[in-house]
């Protein structure tokens, strides 16, 4: 039972990898896409529900939004005709450069890779998984998908700057204050 929430995060990496080679069928990459996104809701609320969250997980989870998200955004980009704005795109590149910071500050001063699961964060994921499609059927991407991730990257860089622990389920820089 404990392995359950984390086999199904591994179902989702291995999805996502399939994703990369959809570039003919957008059925059936929206299919794959939407099994991607219910995976992520449910392994999350299993861990949460039976008490089975564990380091390895939450990892595990990372790992396979991060391979999710850019696989969904290559192959939208280039096969099914996501038009991005430059202001997007620059936001995108701005959005990455902070989160790979994030990612360097949480290795150097936890001594640990890590993301944490802030309610910004879930939002900006929430966005994205939603606009990218949406986009694909109105032909562009909307500038203001950047703000909420840009914010919730920000609020990251800045909870991890200010706190002495760790926690990956911190839920925002408020949770922070209030400890």
């Amino acid at each position: 039972m404990k392995n359950i929430p984390n086999f199904i995060t591994v179902i989702r990496l291995v999805l996502s990898v399939f994703l990369f080679f959809i570039t003919d069928n957008w059925t059936l990459f929206l299919i794959i896409y939407f099994l991607c996104g219910a995976s992520d809701v449910l392994d999350g609320f299993l861990a949460r529900q039976f008490h089975l969250q564990t380091r390895t997980g939450a990892r595990l989870d990372s790992l396979a939004d991060f391979l999710f998200f850019f696989a969904a955004f290559f192959r939208m980009l280039f096969s099914y005709g996501l038009a991005v704005p430059v202001p997007v795109i620059w936001g995108t590149v701005l959005i990455a450069l902070i989160r790979f910071l994030n990612l360097f500050i949480t290795k150097k001063k936890f001594r640990l890779p890590g993301i944490l699961h802030t309610i910004g964060n879930k939002l900006s994921g929430i966005i994205f998984f939603f606009a990218c499609p949406a986009a694909v059927f109105m032909g562009s991407l909307p500038v203001w998908v950047i703000f909420i991730p840009l914010l919730s990257a920000l609020e990251e860089t800045f909870i991890l700057l200010k706190t002495d622990s760790y926690d990956p389920d911190i839920r925002s820089f408020h949770d922070l204050l209030k400890k």
